[in-house]
């Protein structure tokens, strides 16, 4: 059985998942890169990505919640699923080229994200502190657009809210080829549209308009102030 601590590393900064995938022992490691589709389940990696799915969104959380002091729940949840979505691993594996390296009986984003998530977990039976800064450099809070997370409808709505009052959304048109559709909506308070907004579904164009209603009104979410992250290992 492998246990945490077995690894003793010298390295003193985060590695990328390939490197990740040299610290194992062979027979982990050939288990992290097996998918269950080609494998027995106890010989495939399904267990270990189970543990590295858990490592991943509690670390993530760690990082988004001392990151944004100034954030509610909601948009918290959403900069940390943003953070460790499947496309986003997905790339992470391919740009180390880790889909040479999976034993699977097909190769899609599905499949090398869960592999990713595998590596992390059976690299966290070797080396739990590495594994750690290993996420903290990949997965950098720091880098999201959170105005393109933000829940622009429900601000808008909890402001109006006070007031007494309630947005109520129309699609004012559709443009574009079917493959590649543009949406403008309409957002009014009391009867009366005060802004419109664009995207490529109802729900972005609607968000859109959101926000240039809460620009008019003149509400704005409270600026981010610098703050020196510390994360325990």
């Amino acid at each position: 059985m492998w246990r945490s601590g077995a690894w003793n590393s010298n390295i003193a900064t985060g590695m990328s998942i390939k490197e990740l995938i040299e610290i194992l022992p062979d027979p982990l490691r050939k288990r992290a890169l097996t998918h269950p589709s080609v494998a027995d389940p106890y010989h495939s990696n399904g267990r270990l990505e189970f543990l590295g799915d858990s490592i991943l969104n509690h670390r993530v959380a760690e990082l988004v919640f001392h990151s944004y002091p100034e954030l509610l729940e909601g948009d918290l949840t959403r900069i940390r699923a943003h953070l460790v979505r499947k496309s986003f691993l997905a790339s992470v594996g391919r740009s180390e080229g880790l889909e040479e390296m999976i034993e699977s009986s097909v190769i899609n984003d599905s499949v090398i994200a869960d592999t990713v998530e595998a590596i992390i977990g059976a690299a966290y039976l070797i080396d739990k502190n590495l594994v750690l800064r290993t996420i903290d450099e990949i997965f950098n809070p720091a880098e999201v657009d959170t105005d393109e997370l933000r829940d622009w409808k429900t601000l808008l709505q909890e402001t109006l809210q006070a007031e007494g009052l309630r947005p109520t959304y129309r699609v004012i048109s559709k443009q574009g080829p079917p493959h590649r559709p543009v949406f403008i909506s309409g957002v009014s308070v009391d009867g009366e549209e005060v802004a419109t907004g664009r995207g490529s579904s109802i729900k972005q164009s609607e968000q859109a308009a959101a926000r240039a209603a809460l620009e008019i009104l003149g509400v704005r979410p409270l600026p981010r102030s610098p703050v020196e992250v510390h994360v325990g290992a």
